[in-house]
């Protein structure tokens, strides 16, 4: 079995126009809210980061994806250095001009247009990879922003929530090498379900591959895990826990290792 599933899982997307608005907004709240920390307050959601770290890092994360996309290929890390030894208010304006640069850059670019990216599938390779990712990205950082400074987490658009639901069990654990690792096999095949109330993903779980689809709530499953969308994201993220997890222990366990192996 195909560890993908490239005609469902490129038709889910959002237009390569949302990703950018989400970028811009997702990035922006998240300066806003690091602005009321101090720079040594404790990341919770990070540990052992401070509040300057976790900008320094967003910073040089989106410097370095607008390189790759200027580039038109792979660039090492070490070759960009955006902001690692920048104060915190340095860091901060750093943060407004590289999202700036890197959402006008990637709103001036074909979604289609070819770009190096580690992921593989449909739609990967793309400049609208990209932006899928970096939308993404800018929204679990904005919700280590909120923790950080102590405040609730805002709410965020369902459907935006419910595609990085879907670009965590796509992109993230059903990554080919992250299937193939021995990692990643911490557990048992089966069927698991993630249910966000008004529609759910399947998960199939195998020893070859991870297919995710669209299906209906009250489809049986070995394994479920049920919340709202936001929920359901940032708990696959490891950032929030009031998700619910229900069914085959086993089966919970392999798709848990495959978002530790990718994410970690």
């Amino acid at each position: 079995m195909s560890s993908r599933s490239p005609n469902i899982e490129r038709s889910s997307w959002l237009t390569h126009a949302a990703y950018v608005a989400a970028l811009r907004e997702q990035a922006t709240r998240f300066a806003e809210t690091m602005r009321s920390s101090d720079s040594d307050a404790a990341v919770p959601s990070c540990p052992g980061w401070t509040a300057l770290d976790l900008v320094r890092h967003v910073v040089q994360v989106y410097a370095h994806k607008a390189a790759v996309l200027r580039a038109g290929d792979v660039v090492p890390g070490g070759h960009v250095v955006a902001a690692a030894d920048l104060a915190y208010p340095q860091a901060l304006e750093r943060h407004e001009a590289v999202v700036a640069d890197l959402a006008d850059l990637l709103a001036g670019l074909d979604r289609d247009a070819p770009a190096w990216t580690w992921m593989e599938g449909a739609g990967e390779s793309t400049v609208g990879a990209w932006a899928r990712r970096m939308a993404h990205e800018a929204l679990v950082h904005r919700v280590d922003a909120a923790l950080t400074a102590g405040a609730d987490v805002s709410p965020v658009d369902d459907v935006l929530a419910i595609d990085g639901v879907n670009e965590v069990l796509t992109w993230m654990a059903g990554d080919p090498d992250v299937v193939a690792s021995d990692e990643g096999a911490a557990g048992s095949a089966g069927m698991l379900l993630v249910d966000y109330g008004t529609g759910a993903w399947l998960v199939e779980l195998t020893d070859g591959g991870q297919l995710v689809t669209p299906a209906e709530p009250a489809t049986q499953t070995d394994a479920r895990i049920s919340g709202s969308p936001l929920a359901l994201d940032l708990s696959l993220w490891w950032r929030r826990w009031d998700a619910e997890w229900s069914g085959a222990a086993a089966v919970i366990d392999w798709l848990r290792a495959r978002i530790a192996t990718a994410t970690g």
